[in-house]
């Protein structure tokens, strides 16, 4: 998923203010003497500081809102992963996960997660998913152990 910012609207904005604020200036200067060059750039300095504000305040807006999308897709896809680990695990080992509510299979997947992360090494991954994924008197194999331990792995990643 991408996830692209449109920043053309507020240079389009700011380029009309800019627009608008030159052509008061220019019509400024044709009516009368009256308007100083002075006063002129005051009303331009103070049009581009609006529209530079203006700017700001939607790229400001949309980074926001961007970011919010962003943390709420992060955890769509770990709420993903922890799915397809309970989906994945209930149907390879089905012995495993007789009668076990899915909190209690998501359990593998979040404590094992630190203990990947803290870099523990592949026996002791194993050992812990072994105890984990136990149910009753039906135990994991080594083997079983170490195929769960790398489903897990693709849930913590």
């Amino acid at each position: 998923m991408s996830l692209r910012i449109d920043t053309s609207r507020p240079r389009r904005v700011m380029y009309v203010v800019m627009a608008l604020a030159c052509a008061a200036a220019l019509s400024a200067c044709g009516e009368d003497d009256s308007a100083t060059s002075e006063g002129v750039r005051s009303s331009v300095d103070v049009a581009v500081t609006s529209a530079q504000e203006r700017v700001e305040g939607a790229a400001s807006s949309v980074q926001s809102a961007a970011s919010s999308a962003a943390e709420r897709a992060g955890g769509w896809f770990d709420d993903a992963k922890l799915g397809a680990f309970v989906t994945a695990f209930r149907a390879a080992y089905p012995n495993l996960s007789a009668d076990r509510e899915t909190q209690s299979i998501e359990t593998i997947v979040t404590e094992t997660c630190p203990l990947i992360e803290d870099g523990a090494d592949d026996a002791e991954v194993n050992a812990k998913v072994g105890e984990l994924a136990a149910n009753g008197s039906a135990v994991p194999t080594e083997d079983q152990a170490a195929r769960i331990a790398q489903l897990v792995r693709v849930a913590c990643g």
